[in-house]
């Protein structure tokens, strides 16, 4: 058997493979959450034209710069614009026009009043200062400009995002869909999650809820993807064999169990009957040693050992790096780190992916182990955040720092 690869060279050879979904056009409201597969920007100045930001009235700014406590400027008020006024006339000198939240600030007047800056009087208003050019009006493109990027290529559409979008007339966007996950649990113990746990046909025989198939679609789409399916097959080569053969398989298809070395794990060889081509059998992290990854066409085949913990593992040093390739992401330029709470001692042999819980205290993201014997392994996973990295025989002493895997950030 080959010797295991490190973590850095599978996940090298994986990324070469993977290749972003290819983009499509989408409405914004429809691409949020996906990646902009180009710069998206504003098809439209917004305001559109100079608009107010209060109620109160337009005015021309020289028609009232001798205005007085004492002596007043008295203007005539000419009519009423709203939000939806459309090309309103100029503004005659000597008068002023009234004006909502919103409302065009029609040609000729340079600034607003607001309406409790004024005293109103028989169909006109008095002015007793002074008003300097610009005053309570927005110019056009104020808010933002058109050819303004909104989203740059590579970046997730947010929905504040796909709002900007949506105001500016941006009708389509070019977005990189979520990559599309199949899920297989494998074991003649296990019964889909919601399942009868009773085996009618082997009366005696007990089920278990596949608890990967749980965990998995969980975490595949806390990392953006889109999990199409998930099933259980059992103990059956031939029937895995068909289930891997399909025709119309996405772009990421998982089996979690049957990668050990007893009669009963033969997913690995399943594969290679199914067409696939490996990538590596093995890998050098613990959980989660067994792991193999192959390919066909333009699935990748992650072949993930039972234990949840290992699954859970493999997940975020391998399977996640791939999802943010797929959806279009631009690599991490650096590893996350976090600040260790507690002492640890990994054991020689393997590099260690240690559940953590994590915590941002003030500035600083922390990790607490959840190992050792005082925390059993289903409880540590069930309150882990995501996974420490930690070397061959590595202590650790709290405040120290290591790399740290997760779907939180």
């Amino acid at each position: 058997m080959p010797a295991p690869i490190s973590r850095q060279d599978a996940v090298r050879k994986l990324l070469r493979l993977a290749r972003p979904v290819e983009a499509r056009a989408v409405p914004p409201k429809d691409g949020i959450g996906l990646v902009a597969a180009r710069n998206v920007a504003a098809l439209c100045d917004v305001p559109e034209h100079a608009c107010s930001v209060r109620d109160g009235y337009a005015v021309r700014s020289e028609d009232v710069s001798r205005a007085r406590s004492l002596d007043p400027v008295r203007l005539a008020v000419n009519g009423c614009l709203r939000a939806e006024s459309a090309n309103p006339p100029s503004i005659e000198p000597g008068t002023a026009v009234r004006v909502l939240t919103g409302g065009p600030v029609p040609p000729g007047a340079d600034a607003v009043f607001a309406e409790e800056d004024v005293e109103e009087t028989d169909g006109h208003i008095l002015v007793r200062e002074p008003v300097r050019p610009g005053w309570y009006v927005r110019a056009a493109g104020g808010e933002i400009a058109r050819d303004t990027v909104i989203t740059p290529a590579g970046a997730p559409i947010t929905p504040q995002a796909a709002a900007i979008m949506t105001r500016t007339r941006v009708a389509s966007v070019p977005a990189h869909p979520r990559p599309r996950t199949r899920l297989l649990a494998l074991g003649s113990e296990l019964a889909k999650p919601g399942a009868a746990e009773d085996d009618g046909d082997h009366p005696g025989t007990m089920h278990f809820p596949a608890d990967n198939l749980v965990l998995q679609r969980g975490l595949f789409e806390a990392a953006g993807a889109v999990v199409e399916r998930t099933g259980v097959i059992p103990d059956d080569r031939d029937r895995l064999v068909a289930a891997l053969s399909a025709p119309d398989l996405p772009e990421i298809l998982v089996t979690t169990g049957g990668t050990g070395n007893s009669e009963r794990d033969f997913a690995f060889e399943a594969a290679q009957q199914a067409g696939f081509t490996p990538v590596f059998h093995r890998i050098d992290i613990r959980p989660g040693r067994n792991m193999f990854t192959a390919v066909r066409n333009q699935t990748l085949l992650f072949g993930l050992p039972g234990p949840p913990a290992a699954g859970h593992a493999c997940f975020h040093a391998i399977i996640l790096p791939v999802i943010r390739r797929l959806r279009g992401l631009p690599d991490p330029e650096t590893p996350r780190t976090a600040q260790f709470t507690q002492a640890i001692n990994a054991r020689p042999g393997s590099e260690w992916l240690v559940q953590c819980a994590l915590e941002i205290q003030g500035s600083t993201l922390t990790a607490t182990p959840l190992a050792g014997k005082t925390v059993p392994p289903m409880l540590g996973l069930a309150q882990a955040h995501g996974l420490a990295v930690l070397q061959s025989g590595q202590t650790i002493t709290p405040g120290d720092e290591t790399e740290i895997l997760t779907t939180l950030f």
